[in-house]
């Protein structure tokens, strides 16, 4: 696709190809199987091609080649849709062109920051905590718009997380698998047109349960696969990382992971709040619409509050477009150090309260949880009873939780 390299990220200058009969071709920047993503300058500014020192004169392209006639890219419906939400990249222009005697679909849209997942791996795997409750909040304000307007995206992963211009913002990215859907008669229903039997190609690990077993999509299933990213992140836990011979063994396997889970044990090192989301998320009823968003937030907002913030005073200093200034990277790694001091300073005891406590057979009393705000050293003195669950309620006493736990027989 316009002669790229055969890598899949690349800085190959592109010879000149002018797209929109304004924007010039700088370098490919990712290529794919579905389409290929280009760094673009407008065509008065093309004298700087060869000098990237101003950063916000930049676009990016996504090219896609038309493999049909007339054929309809459904992810513009849903960007057009979107376009004044603030929480999807912000669409420029798009259109179709023949380029080298094939035709392509385009959208011109305004330069983006990195994705969490890039963060992520650039942080070592370890993004402070408040960071990641912040840009908890963020993404869970941006699922709450795209679900206002009707849409589910249905394939959300921390690649798909993306920070906005000024890197302040979180943004949803990457619809081609999203699907509209209504309430009606009190169930969600979606068109036909989104019925596929395809469903389990775009699975991914982060992807709900109810997406594994192919069930009609809704709003639960991106909050479910947002709870799985925040915890992994927030844990660094390795129970999605699996081996197979190929793709549907993979998946069935990490079905089997989701249907099993021990959310307590999986991510032990996660807190309390986190595991909290994902089994409000868990325990809703998939009709449930609207969710409680701002139940979701509060949640992610305490644990600001306990590391001694508050959510304005939070930013991504490193990520901004001009990262590179000493300046940022000082400010960053000032606001690291707090972090993990604050992280390191015994955390406040108030416990999550419980939404459902039916079935349970076995109380433990516990007089301090781990001031990491985990529950890994009540788990270690368990012996070698085997627990399905585990959950927690308010107690008047400070410092002072009840850990309830079901458990079965050997």
């Amino acid at each position: 696709m316009l002669s790229t390299s055969q890598t899949r990220s690349t800085t190959e200058t592109i010879s000149r190809v002018i797209v929109d009969k304004n924007y010039v071709i700088v370098k490919n920047i990712y290529k794919g199987k579905q389409y290929n993503l280009y760094l673009a300058i407008k065509q008065e500014q093309s004298d700087d091609i060869d000098s990237f020192e101003h950063q916000d004169k930049y676009y990016l392209i996504k090219m896609k080649k038309q493999t049909q006639q007339n054929e309809a890219i459904p992810e513009l419906q849903f960007l057009i849709r979107l376009k004044d939400s603030n929480c999807v990249p912000i669409l420029i222009n798009y259109g179709e062109q023949v380029i080298k005697g094939s035709k392509y679909h385009y959208q011109i849209m305004e330069r983006h920051g990195p994705s969490i997942k890039l963060i992520y791996n650039y942080l070592s795997r370890n993004i402070p905590l408040p960071i990641i409750c912040l840009i908890a909040i963020q993404a869970l304000t941006c699922l709450e718009i795209v679900h206002k307007h009707q849409i589910v995206h249905r394939n959300l992963r921390p690649k798909k997380l993306l920070l906005s211009t000024n890197g302040n913002q979180i943004l949803l990215s990457d619809f081609k698998y999203a699907c509209k859907f209504k309430k009606q008669h009190g169930s969600i229903m979606i068109n036909e047109v989104y019925k596929l039997n395809s469903n389990k190609l775009f699975l991914n690990k982060y992807s709900s349960v109810s997406q594994h077993l192919n069930q009609v999509p809704t709003p639960k299933d991106d909050l479910e696969s947002l709870a799985y990213i925040l915890l992994i992140y927030a844990s660094n836990s390795n129970i999605f990382q699996i081996k197979a011979e190929n793709k549907t063994l993979k998946l069935k396997k990490l079905e089997s992971i989701k249907l099993s889970i021990i959310p307590e044990i999986a991510f032990k090192q996660a807190p309390l709040e986190f595991i909290h989301f994902l089994h409000l998320v868990k325990t809703s009823n998939a009709n449930d619409y609207p969710q409680d968003y701002e139940k979701f937030k509060q949640l992610f907002r305490k644990i600001i509050l306990s590391n001694g913030y508050t959510e304005k005073e939070l930013s991504y200093p490193l990520f901004h477009m001009n990262f590179q200034e000493k300046t940022q990277q000082s400010q960053f790694h000032s606001q690291t150090s707090k972090f993990k001091k604050m992280q390191h300073q015994k955390m406040s005891s108030e416990s999550i309260k419980e939404e459902n406590a039916d079935d349970e057979i076995s109380l433990y009393q516990i007089e301090k949880v781990g001031e990491d705000r985990t529950i890994e050293p009540l788990i270690k003195g368990l012996g070698l009873k085997q627990f399905k669950h585990i959950s927690y309620l308010n107690q008047t006493q400070v410092g002072s939780q009840i850990v309830k736990l079901k458990f079965t027989k050997k």
